[in-house]
């Protein structure tokens, strides 16, 4: 399993099984390309090496027309939702917060997508979420 993936300033890396995706604005990447979703689909593949993570999105540099912009994208994507347990998205203010989860209202997703402001409580959302995932109850 690979511990780091940067693509086109894109940092994707693993800490204490949950995967973490840093965006800032200077990343070079042309986010309405139709293979976007496959370069985040292979980063969080190789990430995860067959085992299902959450992940956190730092959406804390980028600006709010991009945040939304690949907030639809990530958020119900068919090919990232088969690879992740969660999905939880940073962001900078509160009026990001309420945008982004106007959204999330509207949206049917199987795998949960989270709003935070506070990169604490992602992590452990992030965290008990692959705790209750992987947990295993014997029956004697």
């Amino acid at each position: 399993m690979k511990d780091e993936i940067r693509i086109n300033n894109i940092k994707f890396w693993v800490n204490r099984n949950v995967i973490y995706c840093k965006l800032d604005d200077s990343s070079n990447v042309d986010y309405s390309d139709a293979g976007i979703e496959d370069l985040f689909y292979e980063a969080i593949s190789m990430l995860s090496d067959g085992t299902y993570l959450p992940i956190i999105f730092d959406f804390r540099e980028i600006n709010i027309g991009l945040s939304v912009k690949l907030f639809k994208l990530l958020s119900n994507n068919a090919k990232i939702k088969s690879v992740v347990l969660s999905k939880a998205f940073l962001i900078k203010n509160y009026k990001h917060k309420m945008l982004l989860s106007f959204y999330v209202m509207f949206s049917d997703s199987n795998v949960p997508n989270l709003i935070f402001k506070d990169s604490d409580l992602a992590i452990q959302y992030s965290n008990q979420n692959y705790a209750i995932f992987n947990s295993v109850t014997y029956d004697n």
